[in-house]
């Protein structure tokens, strides 16, 4: 578990500095993990990646985006979680992963006497195929970073890391630590920022692909984490229903239905405006979670359908499998607020958060060196690129990747 985790607001770059001045004092050489969003100018972006890189010998952060909110709309945020040295081993991977399956944000349902045509971005899958499967016997024996690869397999409580949007060949080596439960934010997307796509640190050096992380051993006094998800503002707009036929990231039957037609009747009978529903509007989430124990375990957008060949497809590498009871869920165009629990005191916790794709406006106001706001025992970043996780509770999760905007997973220590 981490020693001391807190998330701060602000609204200059001054008060962020001074906050890790004072932690790095207490701290000295300790293992430290940071996300910081870039919504100021670029030179004092420049200091606070600086003082973050130069906190420790140990270190791995990445660029992140500013939190979603009312009360933490535009504030430069920065959280910090520091270690045990004894516990904590940082790693470096540069493991390649697959290339989303998906290109661009949204995708038109079409038209019954449309045309069918392949898939944004998708190659034609061959009938009967399941190319997810394929990658991950292709990758099954894909090795450890070499930081992990001496460590004793079950010795591993949590894995923690920060990587682009290709994580798939890390998540399939990071199946060597069966016992331990995995958590990962995309960084944000920065090619107008620094000019790389993405930003992660390893202590000093810093990277535009791969990922950057760390592993937390098991010791005589150390505790699990409980691994948790929660989906903000989402909706079910359908009744529970089974998938009875998927193939790679689409779903092509459910309770031996038309998928797309189901979600269609969905939108209607929930009592949306259903006026120019050809395509998905500009701020609207249509989503399919995964019920566990009656209660919602997994998400993911539904990115396009077609009536007229029945499938939908999913931003995911893989849908969920036969048998799997899911439902529709929807997710309005409106604000999301920040749990108010990590307002206050908790149990330790780190957490990530899906944000809104918005373009943040520059946040530094020189005459203000207070804090805004601190979420102590809380380290909580967002990305609007999702994030990724592997919860163990007695029989291992595989990973799975949420791009939802109100997604939220954490690892809490008690």
């Amino acid at each position: 578990m981490s020693i001391h985790a807190s998330t701060v607001l602000a609204r200059s770059s001054t008060a962020i500095l001074s906050h890790i001045t004072q932690l790095s004092k207490l701290y000295p050489d300790h293992p430290l993990a940071f996300s910081l969003s870039p919504n100021v100018q670029p030179q004092d972006l420049s200091k606070l990646v600086k003082s973050l890189t130069e906190f420790s010998s140990q270190s791995i952060g990445c660029l992140s985006a500013p939190l979603p909110g009312s009360t933490s709309q535009n504030l430069i945020s920065c959280s910090l979680a520091i270690f045990d040295p004894e516990q904590t081993v940082l790693f470096r991977s540069e493991i390649a992963g697959k290339a989303s399956p998906q290109v661009g944000r949204w995708h038109a349902f079409r038209k019954k006497d449309d045309p069918p045509s392949q898939i944004e971005g998708q190659e034609e899958l061959k009938e009967g195929v399941n190319w997810g499967d394929v990658w991950n016997r292709n990758t099954a024996d894909t090795p450890l970073p070499p930081e992990l690869q001496t460590l004793n397999t079950n010795s591993v409580n949590e894995v923690i890391f920060f990587s682009d949007r290709a994580p798939e060949g890390l998540n399939n080596s990071l199946k060597a630590f069966a016992s331990a439960s995995k958590l990962g934010l995309f960084a944000a997307s920065t090619p107008f920022i620094t000019g790389r796509p993405f930003t992660l640190f390893h202590n000093k050096s810093i990277y535009e692909s791969g990922a950057v992380g760390l592993v937390l051993k098991n010791t005589s006094w150390s505790r699990r984490a409980i691994a948790r998800s929660e989906f903000i503002g989402l909706s079910p707009i359908s009744p529970q229903m089974i998938v009875t036929k998927c193939e790679g990231n689409m779903v092509n039957s459910l309770d031996k239905s038309n998928p797309a037609q189901l979600l269609l009747d969905a939108m209607e009978k929930s009592g949306m405006d259903m006026a120019g529903y050809t395509s998905f509007k500009d701020g609207e989430k249509f989503s399919l979670g995964t019920i566990k124990n009656e209660k919602l375990s997994q998400i993911y957008n539904i990115t396009a359908g077609d009536p007229s060949r029945g499938n939908i497809s999913l931003e995911s590498q893989n849908a969920p499998i036969v048998g799997t009871k899911v439902q529709f869920f929807h997710r309005p165009k409106s604000g999301l607020e920040i749990p108010k629990r990590f307002s206050s005191a908790s149990p330790k916790t780190l957490a990530f958060i899906v944000s809104p794709e918005s373009s943040p406006k520059i946040n530094d106001d020189p005459e203000t060196d207070e804090i805004s706001h601190l979420l102590p025992d809380t380290f909580l970043a967002s990305s609007e690129n999702g994030f990724v996780m592997s919860r163990s509770d007695g029989k291992v999760e595989p990973a799975w990747a949420c791009t939802v905007p109100g997604g939220l997973a954490s690892l809490e220590w008690s």
